[in-house]
Parts: C-alpha cells; structure tokens; sequence
C-alpha cells in the first residue's frame, strides 16, 4: 500500500470531497489497471474505418462525399451537452479556486512552498478533484465510440497519460504541478463551452483558436515546470521524478496536437 498524503500534509482525505475514494486511486495497481482497461476498451470498441462515421459539423463543411454523418438522438444530443456544460462548470471552479491561491501563496511563501501551505489550504483537494476529473474524461471518448465513430490516438494517449501524470502530482505533490492545474482548467473552461455550445447544432468560430492555446499552455507549462525544478525544495527526488514523467507525456503530447491541428486546419482551407 502507497501511503497517502504524504509527510507534511495535514488535510485527512475523507474530509474532502470524494476523499474515499483515494483508498483506490492513489494505489497505483488500481490507476494502471484502469489505463490499460481503457487503452485496450478503446481499441476493441473501435469501429472499422469504413463503418465510421463523421460529425454533422465536418459533414456541413465538407464538399466531398466524406462517408456516413452521425446520427443523433435527442436523448444523446442532451446528454452530450450536459456532459460538456458540466465539465466547463468545473474547470471554471477549478480555475477560480486554483489561480489565487497558488498566487498568494507562491508570492509568500515562494514558488516551492517548503512548508506545503498550499496544499494545506485547500490545494490538495483541488487538484485530487482535477485528478478524478481526468478519469470522468472517459466519457469524451465513450461519447464518440456512441455515435459510430472512430477515436484518434491524440485522445487516448491524452486521456491516459494525463491520469498517469495527475496521479503522480497528487501522489508526490510537487508544485510543478500547478501549472497543468491552473493552465488546463483555464483552457478546458472555454473547450467545454464550445464542445457544448456545438453539441446543440452552434458553431462558433474560433475552432483552431482552442487547439492553439491547448499547445500553449503545454508550451508554458513545460517551461515554467523544467525551470522550477532546479530550484530548492523543488528539486527533491520524488517531486522531480513526478515532473519529468509529466514533462516526458507533454514531449508527444505536442507532436499529435501539432499534426491534428495541421491535418483538420489545413483541410479546411482546402
């Protein structure tokens, strides 16, 4: 059994907000079963490429005989919009709790917080909520297996990788973390407006806007992490191993958002 919080944190789990269910996923026998389980889901669920379907919003903007629209009922059209009006909530919770609170405490006690009082006030919650976030995301990818269509590796590799680094940043607490934190939330608030707003047949413009500043806050937050490292109190083992792990999972992270954004965008213009 991994010992969860760690040494210098005061706040008792079952306090928090699902704090029960830390007994499973802050084990890391549970969080790998759970990746490999949707690693392996995805890729039997998958329809075969010519039984794909493509969106009603690909379908509008296409000239060309693309293949098979999705069809959708009402009763998914609803629930699709609640899943996405919902997570864009919680990112803007998770955003305006978040942002503050890192910044008073990191002009305080400095960035490293070598007495973990972030994490003591409220920090550890927030982000263990973010950390569950990311398992209640499955539901992104369920969501396009429903409506016949294939998932992209960007998705599943984004979608379990971001659980692998959020269960170290939760497990060994490095204020690197903060930065995926406090810059994903940001950017998932306006992501899931758009998702939700598409989902009940808008389309607003700005598309490739979201995918930029997805690479954006990757950019940053690989920065500001790799520079925080070398600094004191940063610098422990296990708050740099959580960190080049994050680091590492960004590294391809950015090539398939880079090939996305160039593959979709550019057959757009065309």
């Amino acid at each position: 059994m991994v010992a969860w919080p760690p040494a210098g944190i005061t706040v008792v789990p079952e306090d928090m907000i699902l704090g029960s269910l830390s007994k499973y996923v802050m084990q890391p026998q549970y969080v790998l079963t759970i990746i490999f389980t949707y690693v392996i889901l995805v890729h039997v669920l998958q329809p075969p490429k010519e039984k794909s379907t493509v969106s009603r919003i690909e379908a509008k903007k296409s000239t060309k005989d693309i293949g098979k629209v999705a069809k959708q009922n009402s009763a998914l059209t609803a629930f699709i919009f609640l899943h996405n009006t919902f997570l864009c909530l919680y990112s803007a919770w998770t955003f305006v709790k978040s942002a503050p609170l890192v910044y008073k405490v990191f002009t305080t006690e400095g960035v490293c917080d070598p007495n973990n009082v972030s994490w003591n006030s409220g920090m550890l919650e927030i982000t263990y909520l973010f950390y569950l976030s990311k398992y209640y995301e499955f539901v992104d990818t369920a969501i396009i297996l429903m409506k016949g269509r294939r998932v992209i590796t960007l998705q599943t590799y984004h979608h379990a990788g971001a659980i692998l680094g959020m269960y170290l940043g939760c497990l060994f607490i490095p204020t690197q973390i903060y930065s995926f934190v406090v810059f994903n939330s940001f950017v998932h608030t306006i992501m899931y407006a758009y998702y939700a707003l598409t989902s009940i047949g808008f389309t607003p413009p700005g598309k490739k806007y979201i995918t930029k500043m997805q690479l954006t806050q990757f950019f940053l937050g690989f920065g500001v992490a790799t520079v925080m490292s070398f600094f004191e109190h940063c610098n422990q083992f296990t708050k740099v191993l959580a960190t080049s792990v994050n680091l590492l999972y960004v590294i391809p992270l950015v090539s398939l958002f880079l090939d996305f954004s160039k593959k979709t965008y550019k057959k757009k213009a065309e």
